[in-house]
């Protein structure tokens, strides 16, 4: 059932115990969310909480402030108003994995372990260190397949864009879980919204024109990057430039994957998840 906060936040929750809050991708929803870590935390003791972003899913178009800085803030009180105090596990995936370092800055004290899924690291696309765009494998007659079951031109060019691993069944869980969002997402009023500006204020990492420095601050509790070795729209590289910061952090570069790697790989993607979760529950101990 779809909740929603007092500033017009939309979300779902399940269980109970230490809140889990995870963050979807750029111009998709909660779906995206739901469809990576529910299957890996259903009936383990832990509150889920996902969210949908402004301008994206069930949630306003109407927050203060503008730019990804506005964004961060009605992320800050989305928390406040929901987990008002005591920790939290906290997992971003690519714009969510930005906002979620934004987070661990703002709410260090509160963020007990973050997991950070094709993060967009460097927010402005052209300072991104990208792998150029491959196809490991493709399934022979899934377009068929996908047209026969309704998919459109649309839907089969949304999904090409960053298949590296295309078949019939991946096909249907990116057009379930991603590009149903995609769909209802207020592109527009969110670039009005943001005004041009393509990273937060405090971020100068990848800038043109400047080598810059990452925002984060030393995050010494655990850390996942799980990161798409051929993942053309945030690459993997830039996430290595942030080692030093977080000395807790295991690094999963996963080959055969590309930005929808929980798709493409699940199984390795569960993998890490499952032992980033161990060492978070080891740390609470």
């Amino acid at each position: 059932m779809s909740l929603r906060t007092t500033s017009g936040i939309a979300y779902e929750e399940g269980g109970s115990g230490r809140p889990f809050l995870a963050i979807h991708g750029y111009s998709l929803d909660r779906r995206m969310s739901i469809g990576a870590f529910e299957p890996l935390l259903a009936g383990k003791p832990y509150r889920r909480i996902y969210p949908d972003l402004p301008f994206m899913g069930e949630s306003t178009d109407d927050i203060p402030g503008s730019g990804h800085d506005g964004m961060l803030a009605a992320v800050i009180d989305f928390i406040r108003e929901v987990i008002p105090a005591g920790p939290f596990l906290l997992a971003g995936e690519s714009y969510g994995g930005y906002l979620a370092r934004g987070l661990a800055r703002e709410l260090a004290e509160r963020v007990a372990g973050l997991f950070l899924l094709c993060p967009a690291v460097v927010k402005h696309g052209a300072g991104r260190d990208l792998p150029p765009a491959f196809v490991a494998s493709e399934e022979g007659g899934w377009k068929e397949e996908a047209r026969a079951a309704g998919a459109t031109s649309e839907d089969l060019a949304d999904y090409e864009a960053l298949a590296v691993v295309r078949n019939e069944a991946n096909f249907r869980r990116t057009r379930a879980e991603i590009i149903s969002g995609i769909r209802v997402a207020r592109l527009p009023a969110m670039e009005r919204y943001c005004g041009g500006k393509v990273a937060f204020s405090f971020d100068t990492l990848g800038k043109a024109g400047t080598a810059g420095e990452p925002f984060d601050r030393t995050f010494d509790r655990p850390a996942s990057f799980v990161l798409g070795r051929q993942d053309s729209s945030v690459g993997w590289r830039d996430a290595l430039r942030l080692a030093d910061l977080y000395p807790r952090a295991s690094y999963h570069v996963i080959d055969g994957a590309g930005h929808n790697l929980q798709v493409e790989r699940p199984e390795a993607f569960a993998a890490a998840f499952e032992s980033w979760l161990r060492d978070c529950e080891e740390a609470e101990r």
